[in-house]
């Protein structure tokens, strides 16, 4: 009896432990396996990060007449950014949402002077 007492908790033990497995999935996009794609909030997000003396991308994109949101982020150094022709300036670190109703091509630079090659530090914003 008392071995069967020991088999029927072993197998209650190991069915919740198989059941717990899998309820973490990530949705998918039709049977595939990557991710589903972005909402369309997510894809006028743009993740800005600053080193000593680059960004982390040459260009960024975004829609036009759509909420900006642009998160910054010091990786190295002291850096903040700012968009040349529009009133937007980012210190250090943080997050800032804008909106850009003309299409077209905006600087994006480094506002704090880091050092030497500060004026080095430029991107482009490119609003379609």
């Amino acid at each position: 009896m008392k071995k069967t007492w020991g088999l029927l908790i072993s197998a209650v033990v190991v069915s919740a432990a198989l059941a717990g497995c899998g309820g973490d999935k990530k949705e998918t996009a039709a049977g595939g396996d990557q991710p589903a794609p972005a909402t369309a909030s997510a894809e006028n997000t743009i993740s800005i990060e600053a080193s000593n003396w680059k960004f982390n991308s040459d260009t960024f994109e975004a829609k036009a007449g759509e909420p900006i949101t642009i998160n910054f982020k010091s990786t190295e150094g002291f850096h903040g950014i700012g968009i040349e022709g529009l009133d937007f300036d980012i210190q250090n670190e943080g997050s800032k949402t804008i909106t850009i109703d003309k299409a077209g091509e905006y600087k994006i630079f480094c506002n704090i002077m880091c050092g030497p090659d500060h004026d080095k530090m430029v991107a482009t914003l490119v609003v379609k």
